[in-house]
């Protein structure tokens, strides 16, 4: 045995070499206790040893403590949110939507980012890393977002979210299995006067600081409240749990008839709530919108819109640069458009094409069943077979396809549970077959359920990755930049990836199915010019809607819908397409480096398998698989003072093992 400084050599290599070098290490140790002098200098440096391996575990662990604590505050902020993820010890609980709360969160947001940073981030392992890039990237957004709170995120709720948009989900995301879960539900029915006042109150200071929503945000609201104006409160769809669901459960009869009481009583509260912020709306709001469409007409706004790009995109790009990509990109699929018209003899342009398809009554539905009924036939007879071809390990969570309540998109989706208690759901807009039409319908299958939406989020649920990113919160999106990023860019840029994937897959049935997905495609690059071109270079709506007309397939109702929804959502069109552009190129990428070695399923489980990221955590990713390619198995990582846990773990017990020896020799 040699001195300290022998040890010290040891336990450097055992840092800096591979798991072998633990070994050596204590071999070192096995061989000192045989010694007297070799027992007393081991038991001193098994004390050293220690110490310096308990760094192994203590950046891990103060990181895991950090995600934990981040994802509690985020829970029992969003009661609603967490009762969604399954997490239920908010289920009587609402948001506070109060001005001093903006104060509240940045400051908790700053605590807990200071601990992130005292984080040393050279003791972590790889996927330490990632989520402690992702969890620092969320944070810093967060905080960044803070000075534009006082700007749409006054006004929470328009067109296409608020309470009128939630009241369906207020009664079935509960689980409502136990008498506990019923009054639950009573106590957030009785919150709700208090949460309508706090969004007029928020709503009357966007009027006194100019800051208001466009008309077009908020003149649909007045219908859709009414449909929740109820004079019996038993017919309310707040009622809903009261009737089969508690009929159904095993509580007693006596008390079935007292929840019932009180919930009708709790549900007749709810809607004369709503009624009264339908009637302020209707009465304050509405005279007091703002004139012009764009979000840059307020003041701060051009500044405030940059701040919204950023916080949709995960990079940085101005509006105008994100305009002129949009505009190459509408030429490029104007080509791909004309190759097909040429080839069906059609000398017309983009615009008259999809016309003379959208007026033939061969290309649209004729009721709500047949569209649910198609949609369902895509993905469970034609997609699904198909998928293997670029896919393996996939996640088997099960999807249904539903109506969509409202006259919104022409389909959204809704993330189930990881344990398929809850079934993803493809929502349809079904409310006009007549202007539905049906060589859309494949590329929108494959956009919103497989292998778009639904594939891609049952990999982000399943992953093995912290709460706080299996179960992301998601935000609405009034709240833009002051929120949590759900990163949209990567979420509904693998959307549109997918759509291009259908041609790989040969599930477009026809010509007219590919006219569909480029159509799909080219609404995606107009948004890029739209968006940009209402918020931040004064195009009027007249001029957003026919530069639509021009490009898509879509009616003008949709066209209108579309363009009303930009206008309330700065920014958020603008994701699909960069998000996609940039999954494209990272494949590229791989494709040129790996040449025939390139398999496609191994690129998308890399970009699936780590759950819902950035763009730049995503090309990191996929970086990193690329420079260690080719991986047949797991390759050991280099055992740091953030090495492997396992290791570490059995050299604690080796340790223990032998300072015993060593003491009762000693003494």
């Amino acid at each position: 045995m040699g001195g300290p400084g022998s040890l010290c050599a040891v336990l450097t290599y055992g840092r800096e070499g591979g798991p072998g070098s633990l070994c050596a290490v204590l071999t070192y140790l096995r061989e000192g206790v045989r010694t007297m002098e070799g027992r007393m200098d081991v038991a001193v440096y098994i004390v050293v040893f220690m110490l310096i391996c308990r760094c192994a575990g203590d950046a891990s662990a103060d990181l895991a403590k950090l995600h934990s604590d981040f994802f509690t505050w985020r829970m029992s902020d969003r009661p609603m949110v967490a009762t969604n993820r399954d997490v239920h010890k908010y289920d009587d609980q609402l948001e506070a939507f109060t001005l001093d709360m903006f104060d509240v969160r940045k400051t908790k947001a700053d605590e807990l980012h200071a601990r992130l940073k005292n984080i040393t981030v050279a003791d972590l392992k790889k996927s330490d890393l990632t989520n402690l890039r992702i969890l620092d990237d969320m944070l810093s957004t967060y905080i960044a977002g803070y000075p534009w709170r006082m700007y749409q995120y006054l006004t929470p709720v328009n067109f296409l979210e608020g309470p009128q948009q939630e009241a369906s989900s207020l009664a079935e995301v509960l689980p409502f299995s136990t008498r506990g879960d019923f009054e639950n539900y009573i106590v957030r029915l009785q919150k709700t006067p208090g949460k309508m006042s706090q969004y007029k109150t928020l709503m009357r200071i966007a009027i006194q600081l100019n800051r208001t929503n466009h008309l077009v945000s908020m003149n649909r609201l007045g219908e859709q409240f009414a449909k929740l104006n109820v004079s019996d409160p038993t017919q309310s769809v707040l009622y809903l749990p009261f009737n089969n669901t508690l009929a159904k459960s095993n509580i007693s009869d006596g008390d079935r008839v007292g929840l019932r009481q009180r919930g009708s009583a709790a549900v007749d509260l709810a809607v004369q709530a709503y009624m009264d912020l339908s009637a302020f709306i209707q009465q304050e709001y509405l005279p007091n919108t703002r004139p012009s469409i764009g979000i840059s007409s307020l003041d701060g706004g051009q500044e405030y819109y940059e701040a919204c790009i950023r916080w949709y995109l995960s990079v940085n790009m101005t509006a105008q640069e994100v305009h002129d990509i949009g505009l190459r990109e509408v030429d490029r699929i104007v080509d791909n458009m004309q190759k097909i018209m040429t080839k069906q003899r059609f000398n017309g342009s983009v615009s008259e094409y999809f016309q003379m398809l959208t007026t033939d009554p061969n290309f649209t539905f004729t009721s709500a069943s047949d569209i649910l009924e198609e949609y369902r036939h895509q993905i469970h007879d034609i997609i699904q077979k198909t998928l293997p071809k670029l896919f393996v390990n996939m996640p088997t969570l099960p999807i249904v396809v539903r109506p969509l309540s409202f006259d919104g998109p022409a389909g959204m989706y809704s993330t189930g549970a990881a344990d398929g208690s809850r079934p993803g759901i493809f929502w349809a807009n079904v409310l006009r077959p007549n202007q539905t039409v049906n060589f859309t319908t494949m590329v929108l299958t494959l956009h919103e359920a497989i292998p778009g939406h639904h594939l891609q989020l049952s990999y982000s649920i399943t992953a093995d990755t912290p709460n706080f990113r299996q179960k992301m919160e998601f935000n609405d999106l009034f709240r833009a930049p002051f929120a949590f990023p759900g990163y949209t860019s990567y979420v509904e840029g693998w959307g549109l990836y997918a759509e291009s994937l259908g041609e790989e897959l040969g599930v477009y049935r026809d010509d007219y199915e590919l006219m569909g997905r480029y159509s799909f495609e080219i609404l995606r690059a107009c948004r890029l010019v739209v968006d940009t071109g209402m918020h931040a270079l004064n195009w009027s709506r007249d001029e957003a809607i026919q530069y639509l007309q021009n490009y898509t397939a879509e009616s003008l109702n949709s066209i209108i819908v579309e363009i009303d929804r930009y206008i309330t959502w700065p920014g958020q069109a603008l994701a699909y397409k960069i998000g996609e552009i940039k999954i494209r190129e990272l494949r590229q990428r791989a494709e040129k480096r790996l040449g025939d070695k390139f398999d496609i399923r191994e690129f998308h489980s890399v970009v699936l398998e780590s759950g819902t990221v950035p763009l730049n955590v995503l090309e990191d990713l996929v970086t990193d698989w690329l420079d260690t390619y080719p991986v047949t198995t797991p390759r050991p990582e280099t055992p740091t003072c953030g090495g492997t846990h396992v290791m570490v773990r059995h050299l604690w017990i080796v340790l223990a093992t032998s300072a015993a020896v060593t003491v009762s020799g000693i003494y």
